[in-house]
């Protein structure tokens, strides 16, 4: 056995049917158990950082985070091993988009739409590629980056002119302060359930 699973949905209030369907008809990867659970009642800062102490608590070697909202493919957790990274990131378009927009960021200044990856580029790649940063709704995540990282792993900042960083992006803000490494496998591409298609 090469380890355990802990497939992670945090959430407000309730998780949506088709998600719940999909989760558990993801195909189980050789040599792991995969076990379930979900955080609900908190924003959604506080639901991944009860899930990183579960996580830890557990001793798990990897948790795979859902969110309520998003459906995953057949393949989600084979194919986010393959990246063999700190954090592997699936991808789905952002909610009501009618541009193309999804939430994986390539390396730049800031996590706008200049360097946000575009779903017709994500659509042509055959193979995990390095990126900065982006949601969490797809993401597996080796237990040790928690371990490495300081309390509190996700929280929301906001800065001056009133803008927010989001929980998600601030978490792969500060992995990558502590050299974590973090993949897009173009090959997860998940489906926000209300989303516009494009």
């Amino acid at each position: 056995m090469k380890g355990k699973i802990l497939i992670a949905v945090p959430t407000f209030e309730n998780i949506k049917p088709e998600c719940f369907k999909s989760i558990y008809g993801m195909k189980n990867p050789n040599d792991y158990l995969l076990y379930f659970d979900y955080v609900k009642g908190y924003d959604c800062a506080r639901a991944r950082n009860e899930i990183a102490k579960l996580a830890i608590k557990y001793d798990f070697d990897y948790v795979l985070m859902v969110d309520s909202d998003v459906s995953v493919p057949r393949q989600t957790v084979n194919n986010l091993l393959k990246c063999e990274t700190d954090i592997a990131l699936g991808w789905y378009y952002k909610k009501r988009t009618k541009t193309d927009q999804t939430v994986i960021y390539d390396f730049g200044k800031d996590y706008t739409d200049k360097n946000m990856i575009y779903g017709k580029t994500l659509w042509n790649l055959n193979n995990p590629i390095d990126v900065k940063g982006g949601g969490l709704g797809i993401s597996l995540v080796n237990v040790n980056v928690f371990r490495k990282m300081s309390y509190p792993y996700f929280r929301y900042v906001i800065y001056d002119d009133d803008t927010v960083l989001s929980e998600d992006l601030y978490f792969c803000t500060e992995a990558r302060k502590h050299e974590m490494n973090i993949k897009c496998n173009p090959h997860v591409k998940g489906n926000h359930i209300y989303e516009v298609s494009v």
